[in-house]
């Protein structure tokens, strides 16, 4: 029963978390383990990756990953959407967090400290060997930024396309994945700011290859797939001091503190971010824009990634 593992949520169409889980499953496929669904199949895995909560199951290893949880102080279910993640918290065998603020966030709302591994996030090659194809929009476009979410409230896209208004920034472009879905960021929007529809992996890659940084200020992000994409495409990033981004980011791009520190174990107004200084935001970008592409990241390469959950493994 050895080198064997199911995990719950792998999803090439989906969100973050799926589209992670898709991700692992094809590398640890290739390093030769064997996928056995307990649903459809008579035997049990020997190792359970359940992404966020899920079904802990006898005579297997349970491993859960997480990244954050429901903050939201304004949402009368937080408690109740929490409920199912924290049980599984107490449960499963294993924690692997996506970063160190993962980590800090549940052990102070659990009180509990689990066994765990830090692993970040992993991306897939298209994102490494993105072709190189400058991007040619407008001859008064002399720089380009990119931004990719999901967008909601607390990523911010509102500040940061105020930020680019300023006067300073009016030969920097800023590229939005994923913008065309997301109303608030058709308002009274600056010429110098082109929404995109949501692309595929492959030109998601090119967007991120050819921009000259990606700005991501989420407020309280654990680990964005959307950071690590662009890190894998040469590209360095701004982001802002709290949550997990930073921990992604390193030393390839610029961290700006642009609300107070997060108090571990407090419930936020997650969808209503604390005010930002515009100022902060336009000269982080002026000084993530001086940042020359970065050196490839391996560490956030799938493979390798896949490696480090394979060392976790039985």
């Amino acid at each position: 029963m050895s080198k064997t593992f199911f995990i719950d949520k792998a999803n090439h169409s989906g969100g973050g978390p799926e589209i992670f889980g898709a991700r692992l499953k094809d590398s640890l496929l290739d390093i030769g383990y064997e996928y056995v669904n307990p649903y459809y199949d008579h035997r049990r895995p020997k190792n359970n990756l359940s992404i966020i909560f899920g079904q802990h199951l006898q005579e297997s290893k349970n491993f859960l990953r997480l990244d954050g949880l429901y903050l939201d102080s304004n949402d009368k279910q937080t408690n109740e959407k929490n409920l199912p993640i924290f049980h599984s918290y107490e449960n499963f065998d294993h924690i692997i967090f996506q970063s160190e603020f993962s980590k800090k966030i549940y052990e102070a709302f659990t009180g509990t400290k689990k066994d765990h591994t830090i692993i970040h996030n992993g991306v897939t090659e298209e994102f490494f060997n993105a072709e190189e194809m400058p991007i040619f929009l407008s001859q008064d476009i002399k720089h380009y930024c990119v931004a990719s979410a999901s967008w909601r409230r607390h990523k911010r896209l509102e500040e940061t396309i105020e930020a680019f208004r300023d006067k300073r920034l009016k030969n920097v472009g800023l590229l939005v994945l994923g913008g065309l879905d997301y109303a608030p960021a058709h308002e009274n929007k600056p010429n110098n700011v082109i929404l995109l529809d949501r692309l595929s992996h492959e030109d998601s890659a090119l967007i991120y290859k050819n921009s000259n940084a990606m700005i991501h200020l989420c407020w309280l992000d654990s680990c964005p797939n959307s950071v690590a994409e662009s890190l894998a495409a040469g590209t360095p990033v701004l982001c802002s001091h709290n949550g997990g981004t930073k921990e992604l980011v390193g030393k390839d791009g610029v961290v700006i503190q642009i609300e107070e520190d997060y108090e571990y174990g407090t419930r936020v107004p997650l969808y209503d971010p604390p005010k930002v200084d515009t100022n902060t935001i336009v000269e982080g970008v002026l000084e993530v824009l001086e940042i020359e592409k970065i050196d490839q990241r391996d560490d956030l390469k799938i493979s390798n990634v896949a490696s480090k959950y394979a060392d976790v493994f039985v």
